[in-house]
C-alpha cells in the first residue's frame, strides 16, 4: 500500500495560457549517476490512471503494446501495479499533505479463468530501462497470481527474449487455452498479430 510521506511539496505552478502538454512524449528525467533512485512498487490507485495512460500509450504509438483508453484502465484499476521513484516528487495533495511521485513503470495482472491470468500493459519509462525494473514488476505480479491460486500466467509480447530470461516459454497459438482466444478475438491485432504467446507455470 502507498506509504504516506511527512514532507510537504508545493504543487507545480499553473500552466500559462495556451500552454499544452505535448502528446506522445514522456517527461525527461535527468537523474545524476551519483543520485540514488528510490523505486517503490505498489498497487495502483484511481489517481494514477492519467499517468498509466500516458506511459502505456507512448509505447502503443510505436506499436510496442496495445493502446488503452481511460475506461479500460478505470474498470481494471485493481489489476494494475505501478513503480514510482520517490526521489522525483511530482505534486502533493493538500488535504493529506501526501507527496506523489513520478510513475516510472506499470503492469497489470488480468484474471481470465480459474487457473489462468495474463500479464498485460508492462511499460517502463525509457530513463528507467535496463535497471531490472521489468523483472521486478513481473515478479510482483506473479506473486499476486500465486496468492490468488492461479496456476498459469500468460503474456503476449514483442520482447520474447526478456520473458524467456524470467522463466516464460513460447507457446504455439493452437496450444493456447480457449479463454485466451476469446480475449484475442477482441484485439485490434487479431487478423495481423505480430506478438508471441508465452506461458509460465507456477
Amino acid at each position: 500500500y502507498r506509504q504516506y510521506m511527512m514532507n510537504y511539496v508545493e504543487p507545480p505552478p499553473t500552466p500559462r495560457a495556451g500552454e499544452k502538454k505535448t502528446k506522445g512524449k514522456l517527461t525527461k528525467v535527468l537523474v545524476k549517476p551519483s543520485k540514488k533512485r528510490k523505486i517503490i512498487i505498489e498497487k495502483a490507485q484511481i489517481r494514477d490512471v492519467e499517468e498509466i495512460l500516458e506511459l502505456g500509450n507512448v509505447f502503443a504509438e510505436s506499436n510496442l503494446m496495445l493502446p488503452r483508453g481511460p475506461q479500460y484502465v478505470y474498470e481494471n484499476i485493481r489489476d494494475f501495479v505501478i513503480a514510482s521513484d520517490r526521489n522525483v516528487p511530482v505534486y502533493s495533495l493538500t488535504e493529506t499533505r501526501e507527496v506523489l511521485h513520478m510513475i516510472v513503470a506499470c503492469g497489470s495482472l488480468h484474471v481470465l479463468w480459474g487457473d489462468i491470468a495474463e500479464i498485460r500493459a508492462l511499460a517502463i519509462h525509457p530513463d528507467y530501462q535496463h535497471l531490472g525494473l521489468g523483472s521486478k514488476l513481473v515478479e510482483y505480479l506473479i506473486e499476486e497470481a500465486k496468492l490468488l491460486g492461479i496456476k498459469r500466467v500468460y503474456t503476449f509480447t514483442l520482447t520474447e527474449d526478456f520473458f524467456r530470461t524470467i522463466g516464460f516459454k513460447r507457446q504455439k497459438r493452437e496450444e493456447l487455452p480457449p479463454k485466451m482466444w476469446g480475449e484475442c478475438s477482441r484485439c485490434p491485432k487479431y487478423f495481423n498479430c505480430d506478438e508471441v504467446g508465452m506461458v509460465k507455470v507456477l
